[in-house]
């Protein structure tokens, strides 16, 4: 047995693949069709007993259908003897003609009429189409060839539930007289005249049916099986000659694609078996090579597992540095971290020896940072001086990898070799590293962001609106915005009046709900689109976008007039403040936000002094400095 074995694996994949190929193909073959056979006959049979019952309930709900029309044509005569209409010799009468009249076809044969029968609860028969000869006469003691008394099983049904299925044995109208029918009937009764009426079928009716159905059926799936035998041997013949075509494609491809992988894992992945390699062929080769590609691939997802794990940016940084030195063995290199203003570049050290090899200025303005303006590689190896910020050119050779987010740059790392170093070894390693890196880019992102909302927040604790801090990083939005837009924004710089007198005289609590409280006023009289800042203590910077020079007074006069009307509940006490409020326009008044903030406060300066509670729009002549 070992010798068969080490014989079969000793062979070629194309003999292997053939082999087991014609080997599965007489297995399937058999096993395949066998079961086909045995669950189409099962099926069948299934299929034909669901048909059957689902037959015979049906006939049922015919028949009692039927017996329920009688019943109702009964009724209806009886009702009109009860009226006077007819006596009760004739509503019999009529009654018995109406049943007669009601013949009915079963399963669309015109040759056999089913038909009603009427007898009394005491054995006569009324009527019998079948057995004519039965009429007027007792038949309570008549047995049919099952020995069943069949009408003291009816008078039994009908005292015990008034209506109900029997099943018997009867004779067949235009049929063998002297043979007797399996039959199943519903019978009701009807108790003024102590008449029992039903109605059946014959089971052998059924029978035929079924029979027809079976007999297609079977025929049908015998034609599907011999064609799909035919049709499977010649796909599985056709098959065969393709399969054997490509199998000699494939194995020439996998030495072609051994080799290749041979080559690029010398260049990039460490050797480590994770498939237990059971064959000497191609496959065992290219398995082999595989393994080594998934050794490297479990670093990079453990090591991007580790990353997301840690605490802070700080050990997502330390990790990364660990790993270009110790896994990569790169001693030489810098990780610079782009600020989300795009302005400057901030130099991540870790050890404290990490040695800065560009100019300084890059690190105040980031565009001078080829890799962040181009948020492409650059590479000294291939161009010399291809950065004029990197200082050691023409002794060291640096690479900058730029890690992007979302299409932005948010990292760079910078390598540095000696000018001496092999490329072939370098381009291996760099090719290895931008996997990590890909990884890694936006673990870094999601922690820097959120090492900055910790640092601080954007909005102001005790009123909940934004505070300066997001006016600082929100501006250039806003005047990219207006730009873009070709639009005018109204500055608002609002100021309480009088806000020191109610700290003085009520306290800081007291102080507290004022502010909230204007902040409500001021709120509900801008619109949805426009944003309030908490400037200062007292003081608020209100930004209308998309606005005029009429609306923009229009909304500060809102403002000054809803807060001048707004009462504040102080310890059961009312008071009411009022605003002082100075509007400039950008960038109608000047080109710079910040100064139109600045004419913005003078004016609300100005209508302190003219006496408060005002709106004042800035003009010219309010300001006396020469620069801002």
């Amino acid at each position: 047995m070992k010798d068969i074995k080490k014989w079969y694996l000793s062979k070629s994949i194309k003999f292997k693949i053939i082999s087991a190929y014609i080997l599965s193909l007489l297995i399937i073959g058999i096993v395949g069709y066998g079961y086909y056979v045995y669950t189409n006959i099962k099926s069948t049979n299934k299929e034909i007993n669901f048909y059957k019952q689902k037959l015979i309930e049906t006939q049922k709900t015919s028949v009692k259908s039927v017996v329920n029309i009688a019943m109702a044509g009964i009724k209806n005569y009886y009702e009109e003897y009860k009226d006077g209409k007819l006596t009760e010799k004739e509503a019999k009468a009529e009654a018995i003609k109406f049943i007669k009249s009601i013949r009915y076809n079963t399963f669309g044969n015109i040759n056999s009429l089913d038909y009603i029968w009427l007898a009394t609860s005491k054995g006569v028969m009324i009527l019998d189409p079948a057995r004519p000869d039965l009429e007027n006469k007792n038949v309570l003691n008549m047995k049919d060839k099952n020995g069943v008394y069949l009408f003291k099983e009816m008078v039994r049904t009908i005292k015990s539930e008034g209506s109900g299925f029997i099943s018997y044995c009867w004779v067949k109208f235009n049929g063998d007289k002297n043979k007797c029918y399996p039959k199943i009937s519903y019978i009701e009764y009807f108790y003024p005249w102590d008449w029992v009426v039903g109605s059946g079928f014959y089971l052998s009716d059924i029978d035929k049916t079924i029979d027809s159905f079976a007999s297609k059926t079977r025929f049908r799936i015998a034609m599907t099986t011999l064609s799909s035998v035919i049709l499977g041997g010649l796909i599985s013949l056709i098959a065969a000659l393709v399969f054997y075509n490509l199998i000699s494609f494939v194995t020439k491809f996998l030495k072609r694609v051994g080799k290749i992988s041979e080559r690029l894992v010398r260049e990039e992945i460490s050797p480590k078996l994770k498939i237990p390699v059971i064959s000497h062929d191609e496959i065992g080769a290219l398995v082999s090579h595989f393994n080594k590609f998934v050794d490297e691939s479990y670093k990079v997802v453990i090591f991007k597992k580790t990353i997301e794990e840690d605490a802070d940016i700080n050990t997502v940084y330390k990790r990364l540095f660990d790993l270009i030195k110790d896994e990569f063995n790169i001693k030489l290199f810098n990780i610079f971290e782009v600020d989300n203003s795009k302005h400057y570049l901030k130099h991540i050290t870790v050890y404290g020896d990490e040695k800065l090899m560009c100019k300084q200025e890059i690190l105040i303005n980031c565009s001078m940072c080829r890799a962040v303006r181009t948020a492409k590689d650059v590479d000294s190896f291939l161009e010399k001086e291809v950065c004029l910020s990197f200082n050691a050119t023409g002794i060291k050779n640096h690479v900058c990898i730029p890690m992007l987010v979302s299409g932005s740059v948010g990292t760079v790392v910078q390598l540095i070799f000696d000018e001496k170093e092999k490329t072939k070894e370098i381009k291996g390693k760099i090719k290895r590293l931008k996997i990590f890196l890909k990884e890694a880019a936006p673990v870094i992102e999601a922690k820097r962001l959120l090492e900055r909302l910790r640092e601080s927040t954007l909005r102001d604790p005790l009123t909940g609106i934004y505070n300066r801090r997001f006016l600082d990083e929100f501006s250039p939005t806003f005047i990219a915005t207006v730009k873009r837009r070709n639009t005018e924004a109204g500055i608002l710089m609002i100021d309480i009046d009088f806000f020191k007198q109610v700290n003085d005289i009520y306290g800081h609590n007291v102080g507290d709900e004022v502010l909230k409280t204007v902040v409500r006023s001021i709120s509900r009289s801008v619109r949805e689109a426009d944003i309030v800042v908490r400037f200062g203590g007292e003081e608020f910077i209100v930004l209308l976008q998309d606005v005029n020079e009429k609306l923009a007074l229009e909304i500060a006069e809102r403002i000054r007039s809803d807060v001048e009307k707004t009462d504040i509940n102080i310890q059961g006490n009312i008071i009411r403040k009022t605003v002082s409020i100075g509007v400039s326009i950008f960038p109608k008044d000047s080109k710079n936000l910040w100064q139109c903030i600045k004419f913005s406060d003078v004016a609300m300066y100005s209508a302190k002094e003219s006496g408060r509670n005002k709106v004042v729009r800035f003009e010219p002549s309010m300001w006396t400095e020469e620069n801002y």
